[in-house]
């Protein structure tokens, strides 16, 4: 396992891109608030979550 992947908040979750959230797991990341600085776009693009405790943090490069 990637520890780059690793949740920095529960170190215990996996940083997940939007494309390996299933469809449920994308519906929670679209009710979770979202700083306005980003459109739904670029958070899909450029961020990842954690699926144990819904961090959200930004990458350095976009994950599609």
């Amino acid at each position: 396992m990637n520890s780059d992947r690793r949740c920095p908040r529960c170190h215990e979750g996996i940083m997940q891109t939007w494309e390996e959230l299933n469809d449920d797991e994308q519906e929670v990341v679209r009710r979770l608030p979202a700083s306005a600085d980003f459109s739904e776009a670029e958070r899909q693009a450029t961020h990842r979550w954690c699926r144990r405790c819904w961090q959200e943090e930004r990458t350095e490069a976009p994950t599609i």
